[in-house]
């Protein structure tokens, strides 16, 4: 970390400077006691200011405390560990300013004693997805008058990456935009577990439900058996984002539009207990199989995070084999089209928002 050290002088400050000079000689030339006193009152004024927030802002340290992920459309904290590191001097009225995204951001330490530590926070607002670097950030304090401002510049690169707009869907939207398939209901899993499907039998056991026991079966052998039951088979639901070259080029908003429309659903389907996975096309991407849990989701928002949609674009298709399961293809456009074949749909991020529009919010 790099720490630099400046003096600033403001407005105010040159204004009481000026004023200062301008009594400092009308003292000189009348030698009045009240102008005497005035100008050794405001000359003391800016001679303490300028210590008090020297030696106070020499002792000042820093250290930026950033979330590794942020999301369009949701607050993102970043806070500030300050500390003093004088044996003599606390620290007062501290301000905290750093550059995000074109604007800049405030925190306010209001006190911090000498030798501890304080945590000052700082919220913005992301408005753009991708990956958001922060570089430098500064304290100054104008402590005790504000005529001369100190500052303190720390150099702390980080980089936090900001997922896309996650949109609020309807509870039904997956069973409606993916009903073109006969019946939805869960298959049977191979392994055991706690549905409804029969797995096969096992001796009891201490803590076995007395209703899993095979009555009839355990009356012809010497000890009791209980009924296994498959585990049920989770949804699975397959989505490919097309992000690649059309005869129709496609502009940056509808592109991120559809972005946002595939995380929101992947999202929405792994919170209802979909298998999920995502392959980007076009786009210089991982391929994210077949899986489900929160490690998985925050690794499909990290890859649609990560997009580029400046880097050149590709033609080629590579799908992988997908296991049995919904599978929906995505693509940017105002075209409303949707085409279907099989378990397949293809359908554009327009048609995706008005059609989930539609859903009633009963």
């Amino acid at each position: 970390m790099r720490i630099r050290r400046r003096y600033h002088l403001h407005w105010p400050g040159v204004i009481f400077v000026v004023l200062t000079v301008l009594i400092g000689i009308a003292a000189s030339q009348r030698r009045e006691n009240l102008l005497v006193w005035v100008f050794a009152s405001m000359l003391a004024w800016i001679i303490v200011s300028g210590i008090i927030s020297g030696a106070m802002m020499m002792a000042v340290r820093a250290v930026r405390i950033a979330p590794r992920h942020g999301r369009v459309g949701e607050w993102l904290r970043i806070q500030y560990k300050v500390s003093s590191q004088s044996i003599i001097w606390p620290l007062f009225d501290i301000r905290i300013q750093e550059m995000v995204s074109g604007k800049w951001h405030y925190a306010h330490l209001s006190y911090c004693h000498r030798g501890e530590s304080v945590i000052a926070d700082g919220d913005f607002f992301p408005e753009m997805r991708g990956p958001l670097k922060l570089k430098k950030y500064r304290c100054f304090s104008g402590f005790p008058f504000g005529l001369i401002m100190k500052s303190v510049e720390f150099s702390q690169d980080v980089e936090i990456l900001v997922h896309p707009q996650l949109l609020d869907l309807h509870s039904n939207t997956l069973r409606r935009l993916l009903s073109t398939r006969g019946g939805d209901g869960l298959r049977a899993h191979s392994a055991r577990g706690a549905g409804e499907e029969f797995h096969g039998l096992r001796e009891y056991r201490a803590g076995d439900s007395l209703r899993s026991v095979a009555w009839r079966r355990s009356a012809s052998l010497p000890d009791l058996v209980v009924i296994d039951r498959a585990a049920p088979m989770p949804r699975r639901l397959a989505v490919v984002l097309d992000l690649r070259i059309t005869d129709t080029p496609h502009t940056i908003e509808l592109e991120e539009q559809a972005i946002a429309l595939t995380a929101s659903l992947l999202s929405h389907a792994e919170q209802s207990g979909w298998e999920i996975s995502l392959e980007i096309l076009g786009c210089a991407a991982p391929h994210l199989p077949m899986r489900r849990g929160g490690r998985h989701q925050l690794q499909i928002l990290d890859a649609l995070a990560g997009i580029d949609l400046a880097m050149p674009r590709s033609t080629q298709s590579s799908l992988r084999d997908i296991r049995k399961g919904f599978f929906l293809t995505i693509h940017p456009g105002k075209e409303i089209r949707r085409a279907i074949q099989g378990d397949s749909i293809s359908i554009s991020a327009s048609n995706i928002a008005e059609y989930c529009r539609e859903i009633p919010n009963d």
